[in-house]
C-alpha cells in the first residue's frame, strides 16, 4: 500500500453518500469524538466535514448501549447532521449474547443512504 502526501490527487471519486455499517460502540465514539485511529472512522469524520451524507447505523447489545457515552455520541452525530439508524425502524439493539447476525436491517440502511442523495 502507498501513502499519500500532501497534493497527491485523491485516488477514490467524491462520495454522493457514505454508509457506516455495521458500526460497533467504540468505532461510533470514535466517530463521534474524532478519534480517527482507522481509515475508516477517519472517512467518515472527512464526509462530516466535507458535507457529505453520512448513515450510520449501530451493531451493539443493550448492555453496551447502556453506557453513558453511546447516547452522548449517537447525540453528537445527530447533531452534526449524521443519520443515526437506532431504534425503530434501524437497527434494534439486542440483549447481550442474543444477537442474530442475519437480521440486521441492511435494507433499511440502504434505503437510509439512497434517500439522503434526494434533492
Amino acid at each position: 500500500m502507498s501513502e499519500s502526501r500532501p497534493g497527491d490527487p485523491d485516488v477514490l471519486p467524491p462520495a454522493d453518500a457514505v454508509l457506516f455499517a455495521p458500526g460497533k460502540m467504540n468505532s461510533i465514539n470514535s466517530l463521534a469524538l474524532g478519534v480517527t485511529t482507522s481509515w475508516v472512522i477517519g472517512y467518515a469524520a472527512e464526509a462530516i466535514g466535507k458535507g457529505i451524507p453520512l448513515t450510520v447505523m449501530p451493531c451493539t447489545n443493550t448492555a453496551l448501549t447502556g453506557h453513558p457515552q453511546f447516547p452522548r455520541s449517537v447525540a453528537t452525530l445527530r447533531g452534526a447532521g449524521v443519520r443515526v439508524l437506532l431504534g425503530e425502524g434501524g437497527f434494534v439493539p439486542n440483549v447481550p449474547g442474543q444477537g442474530r447476525p442475519e437480521a440486521y436491517p441492511w435494507e433499511a440502511a440502504l434505503v437510509a443512504v439512497e434517500e439522503s442523495t434526494r434533492p
